[in-house]
C-alpha cells in the first residue's frame, strides 16, 4: 500500500510531492532495516506483533524500489504505541469522529503521535502549526483489546 501511494504521489506531484513517512511495527521492520542498509534486507522474525497485518520480514522488491526513491523517512512503532493509537481513535478529543481501527490500521496514527512528541522528529518531519497531515487508517477494528481499555 505504501509503495502504491508513493508511486502515485511521485507521478502526480513530482518533486513537489508531499512527504511520505513509512511506519512499521518495531518487531517486523524490514523496510526500516532496508533503509538503514540502503538495500533490501530481510529481518529475523521475533515475537509476533499486534500489528499482524503489517508483520512482514522481507520487503517487496518492487515496493522497496519505489519507497527507496520516494519516501521521506521510515520509522517504527512499538506494541504499546499502536494500542494507544487504537484507543485515541476510539475515544477522540473534542468533536472529532470516533474511528474503530485495528493496531495495524492505526500504525500511522501511532507514528504521528510519536513524532509529534519528539522535538527532533517533529522538526525533521516538518510538523509545525502550518503542517497538514493525511493519515490512512487502513482497516477497521479487529479483536477487542479490552485489557488495554480504561473502564467506562
Amino acid at each position: 500500500m505504501a509503495g502504491a501511494l508513493a508511486a502515485r504521489l511521485a507521478l502526480r506531484f513530482g518533486r513537489g510531492r508531499p512527504r511520505l513517512i513509512v511506519v512499521e511495527p518495531q518487531r517486523a521492520a524490514c523496510l526500516y532495516a532496508s533503509c538503514l542498509a540502503r538495500e533490501p534486507v530481510s529481518v529475523d522474525p521475533s515475537q509476533p506483533t499486534v500489528m499482524s497485518m503489517l508483520e512482514c520480514y522481507q520487503p517487496s522488491l518492487l515496493a522497496w524500489r519505489i519507497l527507496a526513491a520516494t519516501a521521506h523517512a521510515f520509522m517504527t512503532v512499538d506494541e504499546e504505541m499502536a494500542q494507544a493509537a487504537v484507543l485515541r481513535l476510539e475515544r477522540p478529543a473534542g468533536g472529532d469522529p470516533r474511528i474503530l481501527s485495528s493496531e495495524s490500521g492505526a500504525a500511522g496514527v501511532a507514528g504521528l503521535l510519536h513524532a509529534a512528541a519528539e522535538p527532533a522528529m517533529r522538526s525533521a518531519f516538518g510538523l509545525n502549526q502550518h503542517a497538514r497531515v493525511l493519515l490512512i487508517v487502513s482497516e477497521g477494528a479487529g479483536e477487542p483489546i479490552e485489557q488495554f481499555r480504561e473502564p467506562m
